[in-house]
């Protein structure tokens, strides 16, 4: 049984700086608690609340036991405490926040995505969510940028932030020019960029970076004089929600691969 100090502490870690110092974080609902049990995070406790049906959910508790993770059952009003959804599952796992296998990523990667203070939970997890389906590994997460292990960001990613290698405060000003140097092309998101995503040659190793909802790429990396492109639009609208334009841009790359590909 988690003790009342226990629960204290493990409610703090619905605050990022508590996550942080602890080096923990909370991953709530089935699915969650599925994705993370297949990756090298390592799962502490995973606490159920005592009116949940357990039955059709046997499989997860199997692995569970397997893998020797502390399970803990836990009143109605104590889970309310810890719990950030309107409608929980009624299920929480606690992990720590580095993953088992975590190494700094190699340069052999051929697409990299960059997010420049990415402040939306839910525009992040999307992010990794489409990165992780177009099978990209490695995602540099600026200083400034929302935490990774935000209960909101955990949701939106459907377990994708699992699977990735998310390297976090990340100097970009700096990281940029290494990979450059390394043989990177380095492509920059703008509604007014100079160039357009449909003439970009899409065969070698890339960057793609995306910037801040309301402000974009900032002054520091647009002044680096990197190549700066646009997704052509047929409309007035003013610009493309930056979840959205990761998505219509890792399709692009990855199609035109494919379409070589297939005709080589």
């Amino acid at each position: 049984m988690l003790s009342k100090n226990e629960i204290k502490n493990l409610a703090y870690l619905k605050q990022k700086k508590y996550r942080e110092k602890e080096n923990k974080f909370l991953v709530e609902g089935f699915h969650l608690i599925e994705e993370i049990l297949k990756s090298d995070y390592h799962l502490e406790t995973v606490i159920v609340r005592k009116d949940i049906e357990l039955k059709e959910h046997q499989g997860i508790f199997s692995e569970l036991k397997r893998k020797n993770i502390r399970v803990e059952s836990m009143s109605v009003n104590l889970f309310d405490k810890l719990s950030e959804t309107k409608t929980s599952q009624g299920v929480i796992g606690v992990a720590t926040q580095n993953s088992a296998a975590a190494e700094k990523y190699v340069l052999n990667s051929d697409i990299i995505i960059a997010l420049d203070h990415i402040n939306d939970p839910g525009n992040l997890g999307t992010i990794l969510r489409t990165a992780y389906w177009f099978g990209v590994k490695t995602v540099l997460l600026s200083t400034g940028s929302v935490d990774v292990f935000n209960s909101k960001v955990l949701r939106s990613s459907q377990g994708a932030s699992f699977h990735l290698n998310i390297e976090r405060d990340v100097d970009l000003t700096e990281e940029l020019l290494r990979l450059q140097s390394s043989g990177f092309q380095i492509l920059l998101f703008e509604p007014d960029g100079n160039g357009s995503l449909s003439d970009v040659n899409k065969s070698g190793k890339c960057v793609l970076v995306f910037g801040n909802e309301s402000g974009g790429i900032s002054h520091l990396l647009l002044d680096m004089k990197y190549k700066s492109i646009k997704i052509d639009s047929r409309s007035d609208c003013e610009s493309l929600n930056v979840a959205v334009a990761c998505g219509i841009a890792l399709y692009s790359i990855q199609f035109q691969r494919v379409k070589a590909h297939t005709f080589t």
